[in-house]
């Protein structure tokens, strides 16, 4: 259920909570692929990595931090968990993230060990 649009919707990632501005890092090495400031889903990273997968972080605090064609590191910094999330700036802090496999969405679970 989103409290923002008040309505039960499809959510195709996990949600990890965190204090605003917090560190979002790369779940895997990777390039990255795009970065979209989307009037929805806010700031947008996408990293490509092997084998066609892609990783995508969604309402974050900044772009500036990459460029598009920079290699990344598992675990370097990308950006900040923001509010920049339209459909979702009722919701505490959080990184929305998604996993692509083939352009098809995957269980972002099976690429993340939690520590």
């Amino acid at each position: 259920y989103s409290p923002t649009l008040k309505e039960w919707t499809t959510h195709t990632g996990i949600d990890i909570a965190g204090p605003l501005g917090g560190e979002v890092r790369a779940a895997l090495d990777g390039v990255v692929d795009r970065i979209i400031e989307d009037p929805l889903k806010g700031i947008v990273i996408i990293l490509a990595h092997d084998n066609d997968l892609k990783t995508v972080y969604t309402g974050l605090s900044t772009d500036d931090m990459i460029r598009v064609g920079q290699q990344i590191q598992k675990g370097q910094v990308i950006s900040g968990i923001g509010r920049t999330a339209a459909f979702e700036i009722l919701d505490d802090p959080h990184l929305h993230f998604e996993v692509l496999l083939n352009g098809k969405r995957q269980d972002p679970m099976n690429y993340l060990k939690i520590e």
